[in-house]
């Protein structure tokens, strides 16, 4: 899950540099598995920007390199971007790790 913030006076330029990404960056659907696109949210410290995506069995690491390289991308052109990026497990996933397995 990569969670984005933008200042609110920078809306308009973001807007712009992501259109300028969606050409420089094309979706690599052989890596992952989009469940929430972009949903934006209006905070008290600026816009919050999250984004999951189901990474594919065995492409962890090259998923990582593309995301840093786009989120570097947007943090070079917007002042104040700010960005983190989180692996989480899913359910089944986590409960393996202790032995169990989800019931279906």
């Amino acid at each position: 899950m990569t969670t984005v913030w933008i200042p609110h006076a920078k809306a308009s330029m973001a807007g712009k540099v992501f259109l300028e990404a969606l050409k420089k960056f094309p979706e690599d659907r052989s890596l992952a598995k989009n469940l929430l696109n972009n949903a934006v949210a209006a905070t008290k410290e600026g816009y919050k920007v999250i984004i999951a995506d189901e990474i594919k069995e065995g492409k962890l690491k090259e998923y990582l390199a593309q995301a840093n390289k786009q989120l570097i991308f947007f943090a070079e052109s917007i002042e104040g971007y700010k960005y983190e990026i989180e692996v989480m497990s899913s359910l089944p996933e986590a409960m393996a790790v202790l032995g169990l397995e989800v019931p279906e």
